[in-house]
């Protein structure tokens, strides 16, 4: 993303995230702070980059850890990301489906 870790120490990294990604992951980081310690999610968002010119797409592991929300992540490419979310909302619990917003029309 070009960032140093400097800039990004007690950042949130939702100042980072895409306008039509936001609602799926606050979601899971609602769905996930009211979990035990053993919940796992998953999210593919779009991260901006540090020139402001455009997004990176990543694919994050998140899981609790205390009061915050640890998370593994790894950039992916933006084909990735489609099958990525396919695959997600496929295997989605039953219930109201997550929109990925229309971005997601390539």
């Amino acid at each position: 993303l070009g960032y140093g870790r400097a800039e990004l120490l007690g950042r949130s990294w939702y100042r980072l995230l895409h306008p039509e990604d936001l609602g799926h992951v606050a979601r899971q980081h609602l769905r996930l702070a009211g979990a035990g310690p053993e919940a796992r999610g998953e999210v593919v968002t779009r991260l901006q980059r540090k020139d402001g010119l455009g997004w990176t797409w990543v694919y994050a592991r998140l899981r609790p850890e205390g009061p915050a929300l640890l998370a593994h992540n790894f950039v992916i490419s933006e084909a990735e990301a489609w099958c990525l979310r396919q695959q997600l909302a496929a295997e989605a619990p039953p219930g109201p489906p997550e929109p990925f917003g229309p971005g997601l029309d390539f």
